[in-house]
């Protein structure tokens, strides 16, 4: 399975420039995953869970299916350390198998006084860690004024009953040898992430915590989730973090909304096409944010 292996001095050089004004946040592993919401409809909900699932119906949701290994470049030590144990503590909490400290990271965040030219740095000199993405999607995250850019890079597809296919050489294809068969609502072969990376400009972090900013590399990462998406959505989330003001309100960790939808993402069958998925992640959503008759 594909490894993001530790960047060499092109990343140390990218994310020179000083710190980040992040404050610290208490890394300790034991701190509660702290969740807020409020009362809404099944269709904002609906619409909540489409917006980040940009998926054809009869596609699957990619996630990671092994262990995960965060890490955290271009900040103070402690604050780094700070942001890795939160995505660590973010993920154990909804079932991700997070590996052993000095493991080979697949989740990297990326502190970087200039998006633009770290990402076209990347490009030229290490487009291998883009995967199969197009070079226009890109020249696209390079443009884009948004002052924090993420995606995913594919691992081997996997079986239906969990091993990863082989490449052969041969016919230059994909090699599934499950004998498990597939229906209209599960499908024999599914995708997965070998690794993440989420890259924020150092403007974007002044008077944010470790834990905000840990949560919302988290969401991003595990997900593929794209705040760009929910310009529509009411929903409170800590995907909006970055754009929100000095001075103005944000949530301070990830929302109830945000921690069910990963709890949903990683708890919806693997064998489901993209839509039924989408119906498991809306339920979870929904027993969490929607209150019970009393």
């Amino acid at each position: 399975m594909m490894r993001m292996r530790l960047f060499t001095s092109l990343v140390v050089a990218a994310v020179a420039g000083g710190t980040a004004a992040a404050q610290d946040a208490d890394p300790r592993s034991d701190q509660a995953i702290v969740v807020t919401g409020q009362k809404d409809t099944p269709k904002a909900i609906s619409d909540f869970v489409k917006s980040l699932t940009p998926v054809d119906s009869n596609g699957q949701l990619s996630r990671f299916e092994h262990s995960v290994c965060p890490v955290a470049y271009g900040l103070a030590k402690p604050q780094a350390e700070a942001v890795e144990q939160r995505i660590r503590d973010v993920a154990k909490s909804v079932g991700i198998v997070v590996a052993s400290k000095g493991c080979a990271p697949n989740v990297v965040v990326a502190a970087t006084a200039d998006k633009t030219r770290f990402i076209e740095a990347l490009r030229r000199d290490r487009g291998d860690y883009f995967g199969d993405m197009p070079t226009r999607k890109v020249k696209a995250m390079e443009r884009s004024p948004e002052p924090a850019a993420a995606w995913q890079v594919g691992g081997p597809p996997m079986s239906a009953d969990g091993r990863e296919l082989y490449w052969d050489p041969q016919f230059n294809t994909w090699r599934n040898s499950t004998i498990e068969g597939s229906s209209r609502l599960t499908v024999p072969v599914h995708p997965q992430f070998g690794a993440a990376m989420v890259v924020v400009e150092k403007r974007a972090l002044v008077g944010l915590t470790t834990t905000q900013l840990g949560d919302y590399a988290a969401i991003r990462a595990l997900t593929g989730a794209d705040p760009a998406r929910l310009t529509n959505s009411g929903a409170p989330t800590i995907l909006h973090v970055l754009q929100v003001p000095i001075g103005g309100v944000a949530p301070i960790t990830m929302t109830k909304w945000d921690y069910a939808f990963l709890k949903g993402y990683y708890d919806s069958r693997r064998n489901l096409t993209a839509s039924r998925q989408r119906s498991a992640i809306g339920e979870t959503i929904e027993q969490q944010v929607v209150p019970k008759p009393q």
